[in-house]
């Protein structure tokens, strides 16, 4: 059976900052200008670490550092970055993260660009930021999503998939185990590379991932792997809902990896994301959207 992988959730969230009143009055909250949301996802898999850097300016523009294939910056949700045109480089990250031998963390290594590319971050957007293609054929580049069209799915769940080259087309099927469990009608289907589905509301509950080549029916699936279930929010403790399957009100992405590619840097051990070097196809889930938590 392909390996599943365990995925944890991190809570994420944008930092205001704030200033006092000289007087002790009302607290009076930093004008961060128009700004969009953005997360880093690694999806080539020949590439190991990468840093992402916006070159053009030093606020609103977020970074991500050694982010491994299969890593999504940040673990969950997003982070701030200024509206505008904005100008992203992807580099490689020094070997060495400890920079004690200068050989594997040369200005030659952390130099080299993968990505070099400008785009516009919209007010009020939120994008996922994705490395694909391969390093070896020269071929990496930046897909861009523009997640802006998540809704609040009320008293259900929403959840899309995003076929990142797992496969030419994938077929999905959700149901709340996987295994050789029958596979029920199918959830999304001929999905293409670099594609993502639309958001797709569904039921609270046990949420299990399948996913196919195109038209393939065998059993166990390529991808077989659990849905978080997430956390309900607890005013006692004064602590917030973590999106999950359980919990209405939570949108959140699957992401659909390849293997990495053997013998290269992609091909690393990664607590949770790749702890047998990603040699499967996997997957890893994002949340878009976190649910209320009613204080």
């Amino acid at each position: 059976m392909m390996n599943k992988l365990a995925f944890g959730l991190a809570l994420a969230a944008s930092t205001v900052v704030a200033a006092c009143r000289g007087d002790g009055g009302t607290a009076i909250l930093a004008d961060n200008g128009a700004v969009g949301f953005v997360r880093f996802i690694n999806a080539i898999p020949d590439s190991g670490g990468q840093d992402w850097r916006f070159v053009d300016q030093v606020d609103g523009s977020p970074p991500a550092f050694n982010l491994g294939y299969r890593g999504v910056s940040p673990g969950a949700s997003y982070q701030q970055a200024s509206a505008g045109t904005r100008h992203l480089r992807v580099f490689q990250s020094a070997f060495d993260q400890s920079y004690g031998d200068p050989t594997q963390a040369s200005p030659s290594i952390v130099s080299t660009v993968f990505i070099d590319t400008a785009f516009t971050v919209a007010e009020g957007h939120h994008y996922s930021l994705i490395a694909v293609g391969s390093l070896k054929a020269k071929t990496a580049k930046l897909l861009i999503l523009d997640d802006a069209d998540f809704a609040d799915p009320g008293g259900s769940i929403a959840i899309r998939v995003v076929n990142l080259g797992v496969a030419p087309t994938v077929d999905v099927y959700a149901s709340p185990t996987g295994g050789t469990a029958a596979l029920p009608a199918a959830l999304v289907t001929g999905l293409a590379q670099n594609a993502a589905s639309n958001f797709i509301p569904m039921a609270t509950g046990a949420l299990t991932l399948r996913a196919e080549a195109g038209g393939v029916t065998t059993l166990p699936a390529m991808v077989d792997v659990a849905a978080p279930a997430g956390v309900a929010a607890d005013k006692a403790n004064n602590l917030t809902a973590i999106g999950g399957s359980t919990i209405a009100g939570s949108v959140f992405t699957a992401f659909l990896f390849p293997p990495a590619t053997a013998g290269t840097r992609g091909a690393l051990v990664v607590a949770v994301t790749c702890p047998t070097k990603c040699a499967t196809p996997g997957a890893v889930f994002a949340v878009d959207r976190y649910p209320p938590s009613g204080f």
